[in-house]
């Protein structure tokens, strides 16, 4: 009798974590993180240096839809696409998605690029973006660099011999 209760009370923990692992894992969206610390790393650094990134995404979107997980240099990553997804996540405040970036993507971008930035510090950095590239706007822009290259050619280069 003893051991049957030994027994049972053995049990009773692993079928408990088995049941609530099942649980928080059907929170998740589909896909692999791929091997411990290294993940999906190097397969997507292989396409990027063939230049087939692109179609490496694209046949992750084909077996695992718009919406996967992953993991990218050692962190979990969710990986989403498509135009909802855009607007999900640039349209989300703070406290709906979090888009903070690993150290050293953080490191190369700095502590407040665009990628780090959320909710009105976002939308403002975004609207003075949008009005800088208006077309009117580099309009300006690209008649004020053609005159610059013109006086420099002028000045630098005009009446010299191509050697």
């Amino acid at each position: 009798m003893n051991t049957l209760f030994a027994v049972f009370l053995f049990l009773i923990p692993i079928f408990l974590l088995h049941t609530r692992r099942k649980k928080s894992s059907e929170r998740l969206p589909p896909g692999s993180l791929g091997l411990p610390l290294i993940g999906r790393s190097l397969g997507l650094l292989r396409a990027m240096r063939a230049n087939t990134a692109e179609k490496w995404l694209e046949q992750r979107i084909k077996k695992y839809g718009p919406v996967s997980k992953l993991s990218l240099f050692g962190k979990p990553t969710v990986f989403i696409h498509g135009q909802a997804a855009n607007k999900f996540v640039f349209t989300a405040n703070g406290s709906t998605i979090s888009s903070k970036q690993t150290e050293s993507i953080r490191r190369i971008l700095g502590e407040r690029s665009l990628f780090e930035l959320s909710a009105e510090d976002h939308k403002r950095v975004r609207s003075a973006l949008m009005l800088f590239l208006k077309p009117e706007s580099l309009k300006q822009y690209v008649e004020k660099m053609d005159e610059e290259i013109r006086n420099h050619l002028e000045m630098h280069w005009h009446g010299k011999q191509q050697q």
